[in-house]
């Protein structure tokens, strides 16, 4: 498989994971990750290989419902990793929601590293109307 179609597969494997907390479809876990893989969520958890992700996963899923997490952007660095940006949104005990970014390592065609960050989802513009224009003639 040429490099192309190998970031092609790759890239759809991001997708596919996503969708599986959307589906609640964990089955193809073993497909999509590599055995000693390594996961920190953006929350602070970290997962050291497959069988702690999948009990993780077992437990989330009880009690959390993914509503959406959308993709917005994916992007292969010079190195080959992915950067992900994406919208989260779930349901536990009461609905929440933030935007995140995803650092995804492959090992051929299995995700074997996923670093997490996240942010607010709302934003606002403190300085929206400041007069820029007078504040460098003062400095």
């Amino acid at each position: 498989m040429n490099k192309d179609k190998v970031a092609i597969s790759q890239e759809q494997i991001i997708r596919d994971y996503f969708n599986s907390w959307i589906n609640k479809d964990f089955s193809k876990l073993d497909q999509w990750f590599h055995n000693d893989m390594y996961y920190r969520e953006c929350y602070g958890a970290t997962y050291q290989g497959l069988a702690e992700l999948k009990a993780y996963i077992k437990g989330a899923a009880k009690k959390q419902t993914v509503l959406k997490w959308t993709i917005f952007k994916i992007e292969q660095t010079t190195s080959g990793e992915f950067v992900v940006t994406w919208f989260f949104q779930a349901k536990e005990e009461k609905e929440y929601c933030f935007d995140g970014v995803s650092l995804i390592e492959f090992a051929g065609l299995k995700i074997k590293k996923v670093v997490e960050y996240s942010t607010k989802h709302e934003t606002y513009r403190p300085y929206k109307n400041t007069d820029c224009s007078a504040a460098s003639k003062k400095g």
